[in-house]
């Protein structure tokens, strides 16, 4: 701020001397001037930008983590929280690093496994949170741990 008050002066005192290119200077001064004032606009824009991009990637983390048995689709989620669905995926993959979908898909399947560890029954599971069939969540399931659910309750047991 003391910058563009500096700069604003100077431009004054130059449209008010007699001085020879007088009109040049003051016009490189107002320039100059303008460009400050874009550069402090810019500055605050883009830090108001970061700060509710950090606030709206924690709401959907959180919204996410409340509604797993929810459709949890791109599509669902923009018109959740006002905004587009390229908007909230740019937003995810820069903050977390791997796709919503995978996010999602992760959060899913830490539940389930919570969830068979509990004695659920592994058909009510799968449905509970989110998957659409048993065969989609047992491959997604044995990706992720290595083995089938039920395995994975059997091993589990016994430690």
């Amino acid at each position: 701020a003391q910058d563009l008050q500096g700069k604003l002066l100077d431009l004054l005192e130059e449209l008010g001397n007699d001085r020879p290119f007088r009109q040049q200077a003051a016009e490189l001064m107002a320039i100059s001037f303008l460009v400050t004032v874009n550069r402090l606009l810019y500055d605050s824009l883009h830090e108001r930008t970061q700060v509710f991009e950090n606030v709206l990637y924690l709401r959907i983390c959180d919204y996410i983590n409340q509604h797993l048995e929810e459709n949890l689709s791109l599509d669902s989620l923009a018109a959740y929280f006002y905004v587009s669905k390229y908007h909230i995926s740019h937003i995810f993959k820069d903050s977390m690093g791997i796709p919503l979908h995978q996010y999602i898909l992760k959060k899913r399947l830490h539940a389930s496994r919570q969830a068979i560890l509990s004695d659920q029954p592994i058909s009510h599971v799968y449905q509970q949170f989110g998957f659409k069939d048993y065969t989609s969540f047992f491959r997604a399931f044995k990706k992720e741990y290595g083995v089938s659910p039920k395995e994975y309750r059997m091993q589990h047991r016994l430690t």
